[in-house]
């Protein structure tokens, strides 16, 4: 614990060091918060928790994390180590139920090959892997994803280009699953646009930071996700 400590104390600016790490924003280490970038925000509903979605670390080496609301401020959540060097692009809750879903790209080396696809069954405050998607192009983009209550879903890719000598058709792919996301089909290819599946819930926001923001800015995106009188 001392070493991952003094890791992250070294990543502060000069003159941080010593004061920062040592402090807490809303309940949430600041040396954990100089090297995260809020991507997403999930505001509290009833019983269902805010959360954070950010990237965590450097370009080179980074992981994405989830920060979720509680009785005692702020924590991070357990992930799995498969997310490792991936990014957060889809995120939303379910339209009914307490599930969360999330969709992260690998993206070391440009576009990434392949998809992270987590999901949590209690709001977000655990999460578990379902599955990796190896994407039939680098090249191709997320273009839907939805589960139905009754545990049909679909994720869409949509390849719009591709210039390696072996590219496959243009157009959409889409995996189907028929319960909850546990097991899904091979890639079906479509020329035109599918039924884009049951929508989530979008993100009440999407943060546009692309570095760690300062301490003050956490303070208020932290405060602002929770109703006034928590």
């Amino acid at each position: 614990m001392l070493t991952v400590l003094a890791i992250l104390t070294h990543l502060l600016p000069p003159g941080l060091q010593a004061q920062e790490a040592e402090s807490l924003v809303e309940g949430l280490p600041a040396a954990t918060l100089s090297i995260a970038t809020p991507l997403f925000a999930l505001r509290r509903q009833g019983r269902l928790p805010a959360l954070v979605f950010t990237r965590s670390g450097t370009a080179e080496e980074h992981d994405p994390r989830v920060l979720v609301s509680g009785r005692d401020g702020w924590r991070p959540v357990q992930l799995s180590e498969r997310l490792h060097n991936s990014t957060w692009i889809l995120v939303g809750r379910a339209l009914e139920g307490e599930d969360v879903w999330a969709v992260a790209e690998g993206d070391v080396g440009g576009r990434g090959p392949y998809l992270e696809l987590v999901n949590s069954e209690n709001g977000g405050r655990t999460w578990n892997h379902q599955v990796t998607f190896v994407k039939i192009s680098r090249y191709a983009v997320l273009d839907a994803f939805g589960i139905h209550p009754d545990g049909r879903g679909s994720l869409i890719l949509r390849l719009d280009e591709d210039p390696s000598p072996e590219a496959p058709r243009l157009g959409y792919y889409v995996y189907l699953t028929k319960n909850s996301g546990k097991t899904w089909s091979e890639p079906i290819y479509s020329y035109g646009r599918p039924p884009v599946p049951t929508a989530l819930a979008a993100p009440d926001d999407k943060l546009t930071f692309t570095e760690p923001p300062e301490l003050d800015a956490w303070k208020r995106i932290l405060s602002i996700l929770l109703p006034a009188n928590d």
